[in-house]
């Protein structure tokens, strides 16, 4: 079942024709991935190449992204405590920063433009080759085939990728503060763990999965809807993009306001 696009009677219209297709889509792609889960109808095959699929295109770049994310973390934390005679206290920044919001945006980025992209470039690739209905013509279920396990790989990477991202940003804001400032590494594991709190990568975790599930919905609804030949395949990959990263960005204001009237602090910054 692929939800139909309404024919265009102004922007406005348009609008609203479009967010209200992109909802009930992810309503019943959801509502797909639960039955499918349950009864034991998924694809494990596809889904484990998707998987990798996800991974390969993401991890990399994902990890060479934070890498000088968590150095300029570093070297502002650094600077700043070191005029303030608080050097030792870096590790509590970086636990903030690093752990509770950058983690989660670097995945957000990678699985909203990368991965994002390329899912919707493949289902739209098939869907202007007429693959897609051709499955609906045969009687197969095309959320259940292609939308499902997509959406299922795309989650289960961005939990490895956010504790991979997580490791990258603190070992290197850890490298610069004892090679690069000649601080204590106990000084910084201390503060880190007295200031980190589990609950803080649980969030970004979290976090990550509600990107994931808003990107892969996004993608493949774009995907399956794409029209007008490769040029439509581009038009569409490019309004996934645009789309997911104002969705994702949104959700993490959300969720951080959520969260930090939720959890009490742990001491002050």
């Amino acid at each position: 079942m692929v939800f139909q696009l309404p024919a265009g009677r102004g922007p406005v219209v348009d609008l609203a024709g479009q967010v209200g297709s992109l909802v009930g889509y992810s309503v019943f792609t959801l509502l797909s991935c639960v039955r499918t889960v349950v009864t034991g109808r998924l694809s494990l095959a596809e889904t484990r190449d998707q998987a990798l699929f996800v991974a390969r295109v993401c991890s990399v770049p994902a990890l060479l992204l934070m890498l000088p994310v968590g150095v300029l973390v570093a070297v502002s934390v650094g600077e700043l405590a070191g005029r303030l005679g608080a050097a030792g206290y870096a590790g509590a920044v970086v636990a903030f920063v690093v752990v509770g919001q950058a983690s989660a945006l670097v995945c957000a980025l990678m699985l909203a433009g990368v991965g994002g992209s390329a899912i919707c470039a493949d289902l739209g690739s098939r869907t202007i080759r007429e693959e897609v209905e051709a499955m609906e013509v045969m009687g197969l279920d095309v959320i259940e085939r292609l939308v499902v396990p997509r959406v299922i790989a795309t989650v289960l990477v961005s939990l490895v990728l956010c504790a991979l991202v997580t490791a990258m940003g603190v070992t290197a804001c850890l490298i610069y503060q004892v090679y690069g400032q000649g601080e204590s590494a106990g000084a910084f594991l201390s503060t880190l763990s007295a200031y980190g709190r589990p609950s803080d990568l649980w969030m970004a975790m979290a976090k990550s999965v509600a990107f994931a599930v808003v990107s892969a919905l996004i993608a493949t609804f774009k995907g399956l809807h794409a029209s007008g030949g490769s040029s439509g395949v581009a038009d569409a990959v490019n309004e996934t993009v645009v789309l997911a990263f104002v969705t994702v960005f949104v959700i993490n204001t959300v969720m951080s306001a959520v969260y930090g009237l939720v959890v009490p602090s742990v001491g002050k910054y």
